[in-house]
C-alpha cells in the first residue's frame, strides 16, 4: 500500500446527515458502523494537512426526484435537522481544516464549489466515504474520477439501502473509477 501526502489529499464524507442517516435501514453496514468509521477518519485527518470535508445535500430543491408529489410552487417540506451533519467533527471547533459543502444533486461537484476548494489547495487525491454507495457517493466517485483525481473509496465506511447494489458497485463500478480501499488500509497509507 502506498503512503499519502496528506497536503494533496482530501477525505469526502457524503450526506452523513441526519435525515439520511437515520433515514431506513442501511446495509451491509448499519448507520452506526457507516458514521463510527467516518467519525474515526476524521479524526486521522483531524489538524493534519489534508482537507476534512463534509458534504451535505439541501432535500428542499431535488423537485426532480419527486414529481408526483411536489412541483416547484409546492416548497418540498423535510424535517427541520434534516440537513444537519451528523460527524462529531461538524460541530468541533478545535479543528482547523474542515470545509463544508451543500450539494442541490447526487454528486458533491456539480452545482458546487468542491472543485475550486480542493484545487486551489493542491489537493490530487481524494479519500471518499458516506451514503449512499449507489446514489450520492456513486455521482461524486464519478465526478471526482473524470475531474482527474486519484480516488480511493473506502468500502467499509460506505453503505446503502440496498446491499445487492452496494456489492456490484464495489465489486464491478467503483474499481473503474479509483482504488477500494478499507478503513484499515487508509489508516496504514497515513501511518496511523
Amino acid at each position: 500500500m502506498i503512503s499519502l501526502n496528506l497536503r494533496k489529499t482530501a477525505y469526502i464524507a457524503i450526506d452523513l446527515q441526519d435525515g439520511i442517516l437515520h433515514n431506513g435501514v442501511l446495509a451491509p453496514y448499519a448507520s452506526d458502523a457507516v458514521l463510527l468509521a467516518a467519525n474515526q477518519l476524521a479524526e486521522a485527518f483531524k489538524n493534519t494537512e489534508a482537507l476534512i470535508t463534509l458534504v451535505n445535500v439541501d432535500a428542499t430543491s431535488f423537485h426532480y426526484l419527486h414529481p408526483a408529489r411536489y412541483t416547484r410552487e409546492q416548497p418540498i417540506k423535510v424535517p427541520d435537522n434534516y440537513m444537519q451533519l451528523s460527524m462529531a467533527i461538524a460541530t468541533d471547533d478545535t479543528a482547523n481544516n474542515v470545509v463544508k459543502v451543500t450539494k442541490h444533486n447526487p454528486g458533491a461537484f456539480f452545482g458546487t464549489d468542491l472543485d475550486l476548494q480542493l484545487r486551489r489547495r493542491g489537493i490530487d487525491t481524494i479519500i471518499l466515504s458516506g451514503l449512499t454507495t449507489s446514489n450520492g457517493v456513486y455521482a461524486t466517485a464519478l465526478d471526482a474520477f473524470q475531474h482527474g483525481y486519484h480516488l480511493y473509496i473506502v468500502e467499509d465506511a460506505t453503505s446503502d439501502r440496498d446491499p445487492g447494489l452496494h456489492h456490484l458497485f464495489f465489486d464491478k463500478l467503483y474499481p473503474k473509477l479509483g482504488t477500494v480501499v478499507t478503513l484499515a488500509q487508509v489508516f496504514s497509507m497515513i501511518g496511523r
